[in-house]
C-alpha cells in the first residue's frame, strides 16, 4: 500500500510549517547501538533520503557522519538548511525518477549508511528505488529503513504504513536483515543487496481468456490495400491468423500470408507497428499489426471456405465499402493510416518503436498525374516559380498524407482539414493550401544542406522542405496534438521521409528540443498554425541571417510574415494575408467576444487593453450616425493594408462581431466582424457599400462608409474615417508595411519609427517606409497592450 503525492504537495506540506513526527527515544537508541561510527573511521558518509526538515540528517551528523540530507520539496530542502549544523550539506533531488547516482557521480565514495524515515511507502517504485540506492553503499554500508507499521495504525492511516507483506518484499533483496519495533514503527536495517540472476516461473494452468493474432496491412505496386471477402461473416477483412506457440508475430503475418492470399514475403520484411487490444464474445483479442510492401506472387484463393476471393482497394475507397468491414481490420488499417475510417470501435494501441524495416512506397498512376496537374496549375500561376520549388511539389505525394481523401480531393489547391474541434466543427489541424505553403516555402530562402525548424505537423509540408534541402539538411517537425504527431510518424515513414523528417511530440512555442538545434541555430524556421506572437525561442534557436516565417495575428488580422535575423531584431521581408489554424498550448489564445448587453453584439480585443463596454448597448440601442469616406475599391482590389493600418494606428481598435443576417442598428460585412474603435463609451464601425455595379465584367465599386454611436460618437466615426482617408491618399499603392520584431523590455528611445504593438514575447514595431520615415518618429502613437497568450 502506498500513498503518492507530487513534489508540489510535499512543497506545500513543509512551506505550510508542517512536519512529521520527531525521532523517538526507541529510534535514536536503535540508531545509536547499531549504526555509530567506530571510532577508527573518519569522515563516514551518510545519505538521509527524503530528509524533511533535516532532524534525522542532524542526528546522525552529530554521531559523526558527513551526511547528504535530499528531498525533493523546495521548502523542505530550504527548512533543513537553515538549520542545518557542521556535516550536512542539503539537496534537492526527485527521489522517483532522479539521478540518485549524481549524488556519488565517480562512483568511488560510496556511503556507509542510508537512512529513509516514514517516506517509503509514499514511493511507488519502492522496488526500483531500493535497488538503486543498495547501489550507493559500500561493502559494509547499511540500508536503514523506518516504517510505520501496518498492524500499529489505524485505517486511516494504511496509506503511509507497510505491512509484514510488503515488509518481506523489501528484505528479500538483501542477505542479513535485523527488524527492531520502535513504537508503531519497524526499523529495517539492511546489508549486503543481493545479486543473484532474476528467476522464472509460472502461474497455475489459466483459463482461456484471449486470442492473439496478427493482422497483415500488404500494398501492391499501385499503393492498394489486400482485402478478402468473407461470405460466412459477410465481411471484408484483412489476411489474417492465429499465432502459433512459440511463432514470432513476423513469421505468423508470412505463414498467414501464403496460407490465406499465396503470398510469399520474408520475416525481415516485416515491419511490426503495435498491438490493439479489444473484446469479442467475452474474450480479450489481441491484435498485432504487420505492415509490408515486399512480397512476391500474385493473390490466390487458398482456404475458400474462409476466404472466396482477394482484392486490391485504394485505402480512401475503404471508407465507401458497401459491404462490411470485419472490425479488427479497420482497426489495424486506421493505425497503419490515422483518421482514415471514421467511427471505428476503439481499441487499446500500445505503439512499437520504429523499427529498421523500409517501407516501399507506391502510388496509383492518378495520383502522378493528379500532382503534375497541381503543379502546372501552381507554376502557371506564379507560386512555383523556381524549378526546385516545381520538383518538390512533384515529388512529395500530398495524397499519402491525406488517406481519408479521395485523390481528386487531395490534389486541389485548397487546405484540406484533418482534425475538427467536436464543439465548435473549426479545423484544428489541417494540410495547408499548396498556394500559400509555396509563398511561406519560398520566403524560408531554404537552400541544400539548410537545417529547418517546423512548427506544427502533419508531414506533407515537412516533406516539401525536405526535397528542398536535400539529403544534408536536417529537418525538425514538431507537432503538439498527439493525434496528428501519430499521424505525422506513420506518413512519414510510409512516404519514406521518416529518416529526412524528425518529427517531435511537444509544444512548438519553445521551439526545438535542445539537442536538435544546430550549433549556430537553424538557418529557417517555418510556422504553420496562426501564432498570436513570436516566442523569443524562435529568435533564439534561429541563425544569424537565418529566416523565420509565420502566419502572425496582429489586431486579430493574419497575416504571412517572412522575418530575417538581423542581430536581436527580426526584420520582416514580406507580408501577406493568409488562414491558419490556431495555436494549441502556451500560445493558445481566446477569440470569445466581451458581449455588449443583450444586443447579440460582441466586441473582440485584440492586442488593445480592453475597454469598459458599459452604456454601449443603450448607444446601440438609440442608434447612429453615419459617415462616408469618399474613399472606393473595386470588389476584386485588394484593401488588406487597411485593415493592417487601422488596426495598428488606432488606439481602441477593436472588432464588432455579430450575425449580418439578423438584422439590427449595426450594419456587419458579410465577412467575419468589422473594424471597430471603442472611444470612451462610445463605438465606430467600419461598414462598405456599393455604388456602382459592371454587369458586364461582374466587377463593384464599394465606399468606405462609418457608423457612429454613443455621446461621442461623432468623434469615434471621424477619427476612424481619418485613418481610412490617410491610407487612401499615403499609403494606398505607395507603402508596403514592414514590421520590426524586437525582444521585450527594449526601450522606446531604441524602436524604429512606427506603431507599437505589444506582445508577451515581443514589441512590434509597424512602420510604412516612405511614409513614417519622412513623418519622423512616431514612437508610442496607437501603441496597443499585449495580454496573455495563455486564457
Amino acid at each position: 500500500m502506498s500513498t503518492t503525492h507530487t513534489a508540489q504537495d510535499w512543497h506545500a506540506h513543509y512551506d505550510a510549517g508542517r512536519d512529521f513526527s520527531p525521532l523517538t527515544d526507541t529510534e535514536k537508541s536503535i540508531l545509536t547501538e547499531h549504526l555509530t561510527v567506530p571510532e577508527d573511521t573518519q569522515g563516514a558518509r551518510a545519505l538521509d533520503v527524503a530528509c524533511g526538515t533535516g532532524e534525522l540528517a542532524r542526528f546522525l551528523a552529530a554521531a559523526g557522519y558527513q551526511v547528504d540530507a535530499v528531498d525533493w520539496a523546495q521548502s523542505a530542502v530550504e527548512r533543513a538548511s537553515a538549520a542545518s549544523t557542521d556535516g550536512v550539506v542539503c539537496h534537492r533531488l526527485d527521489l522517483t525518477g532522479g539521478d540518485l547516482f549524481s549524488l556519488d557521480p565517480a562512483g568511488t565514495e560510496r556511503y556507509r549508511l542510508i537512512t529513509m524515515r516514514r517516506a517509503l511507502a509514499h514511493l511507488p517504485d519502492r522496488t526500483r528505488t531500493v535497488a538503486e540506492l543498495a547501489a550507493l553503499l559500500d561493502e559494509v554500508g547499511v540500508l536503514c529503513v523506518i516504517t510505520p507499521h501496518a498492524d500499529r495504525h489505524p485505517e486511516e492511516l494504511r496509506g503511509i504504513c507497510l505491512d509484514d507483506a510488503e515488509i518481506d518484499l523489501l528484505t528479500d533483496g538483501w542477505q542479513h536483515t535485523e527488524r527492531f519495533d520502535a513504537e508503531g514503527s519497524t526499523v529495517l536495517l539492511l546489508r549486503g543487496p543481493k545479486t543473484d540472476p532474476v528467476t522464472y516461473s509460472e502461474k497455475r494452468t489459466p483459463k482461456p481468456a484471449a486470442m492473439a493474432g496478427v493482422a497483415v496491412v500488404v500494398t501492391n505496386e499501385h499503393g492498394q490495400v489486400l482485402l478478402g471477402w468473407n461470405p460466412s461473416r459477410a465481411v471484408w477483412e484483412l489476411p489474417a491468423g492465429k499465432v502459433e506457440p512459440g511463432e514470432g508475430f513476423e513469421a505468423t503475418a508470412v505463414r498467414e500470408l501464403a496460407e490465406e492470399a499465396g503470398l510469399h514475403a520474408r520475416p525481415e520484411s516485416v515491419l511490426l507497428l503495435g498491438t490493439l487490444c479489444d473484446s469479442t464474445h467475452g474474450f480479450t483479442r489481441v491484435t498485432e499489426i504487420a505492415r509490408l510492401t515486399d512480397y512476391a506472387g500474385e493473390p490466390a484463393v487458398r482456404e475458400p471456405e474462409l476466404i472466396t476471393r482477394w482484392e486490391w482497394h485504394t485505402p480512401s475507397a475503404v471508407r465507401q465499402l458497401p459491404q462490411p468491414l470485419f472490425t479488427a481490420s479497420a482497426q489495424a488499417l486506421n493505425t497503419v493510416w490515422p483518421g482514415l475510417l471514421p467511427g471505428v470501435p476503439p481499441a487499446h494501441h500500445t505503439p512499437r518503436p520504429a523499427g529498421d524495416v523500409a517501407l516501399t512506397f507506391t502510388e496509383p498512376t492518378t495520383a502522378v498525374r493528379l500532382r503534375e496537374q497541381l503543379v502546372r496549375q501552381l507554376t502557371d500561376s506564379g507560386w512555383t516559380d523556381t524549378p526546385e520549388l516545381q520538383r518538390a511539389f512533384a515529388a512529395v505525394p500530398r495524397h499519402a498524407f491525406l488517406p481519408e481523401q479521395p485523390l481528386v480531393r487531395a490534389y486541389v489547391n485548397e487546405a484540406v482539414a484533418t482534425v475538427l474541434d467536436e464543439d465548435t466543427g473549426r479545423s484544428m489541424s489541417s494540410v495547408s493550401q499548396p498556394e500559400m505553403q509555396a509563398v511561406m516555402l519560398r520566403r524560408a530562402n531554404l537552400r541544400p544542406g539548410a537545417s529547418v525548424l517546423e512548427i506544427g505537423g502533419g508531414g506533407y509540408n515537412a516533406s516539401l522542405i525536405a526535397e528542398l534541402v536535400g539529403l544534408s539538411g536536417p529537418v525538425v517537425c514538431v507537432e503538439i496534438d498527439p493525434y496528428v504527431h501519430a499521424r505525422t510518424e506513420r506518413f512519414l515513414a510510409e512516404t519514406g521521409y521518416a529518416n529526412r523528417v524528425r518529427a517531435v511530440l511537444g509544444d512548438g512555442a519553445h521551439g526545438a528540443p535542445g539537442h536538435f538545434i544546430p550549433e549556430n541555430g537553424f538557418d529557417a524556421i517555418i510556422v504553420t498554425v496562426a501564432s498570436n506572437s513570436v516566442p523569443g525561442r524562435w529568435a533564439d534557436q534561429l541563425a544569424e541571417g537565418g529566416h523565420l516565417v509565420v502566419p502572425l495575428r496582429i489586431g486579430g488580422l493574419t497575416r504571412a510574415v517572412g522575418l530575417r535575423k538581423e542581430g536581436p531584431v527580426l526584420v520582416s521581408t514580406a507580408i501577406s494575408p493568409c488562414g491558419f489554424v490556431p495555436m494549441q498550448g502556451v500560445g493558445r489564445w481566446d477569440e470569445t467576444p466581451v458581449p455588449i448587453g443583450d444586443t447579440g453584439y460582441g466586441i473582440r480585443w485584440e492586442d488593445t487593453q480592453p475597454a469598459p463596454l458599459d452604456g454601449l448597448d443603450r448607444a446601440l440601442a438609440d442608434g447612429g450616425l453615419e459617415l462616408w469616406t469618399g474613399v472606393t475599391v473595386r470588389g476584386n482590389e485588394s484593401f488588406e493594408d487597411l485593415q493592417l493600418w487601422l488596426a495598428t494606428s488606432l488606439s481602441g481598435f477593436c472588432r464588432m462581431e455579430g450575425d449580418p443576417d439578423q438584422p439590427g442598428p449595426v450594419r456587419l460585412p458579410k465577412r467575419s466582424g468589422a473594424e471597430a474603435i471603442v472611444l470612451g463609451r462610445s463605438l465606430a464601425c467600419l461598414m462598405t457599400e456599393r455604388r456602382e455595379h459592371d454587369e458586364a465584367n461582374g466587377t463593384s465599386l464599394w465606399e468606405f462608409g462609418v457608423q457612429g454611436f454613443g455621446a461621442d460618437g461623432k468623434a469615434a466615426a471621424d477619427t476612424l474615417a481619418a485613418a481610412v482617408r490617410a491610407w487612401d491618399q499615403e499609403l494606398r499603392g505607395q507603402a508596403t508595411p514592414r514590421l520590426s520584431v524586437m525582444p521585450p523590455g527594449t526601450p522606446d528611445s531604441a524602436l524604429p519609427a512606427g506603431h507599437v504593438v505589444e506582445k508577451t514575447d515581443c514589441r512590434i514595431v509597424v512602420d510604412w517606409p516612405g511614409r513614417d520615415e519622412a513623418g519622423g518618429r512616431s514612437v508610442g502613437q496607437g501603441t496597443a497592450r499585449g495580454r496573455s497568450d495563455e486564457q
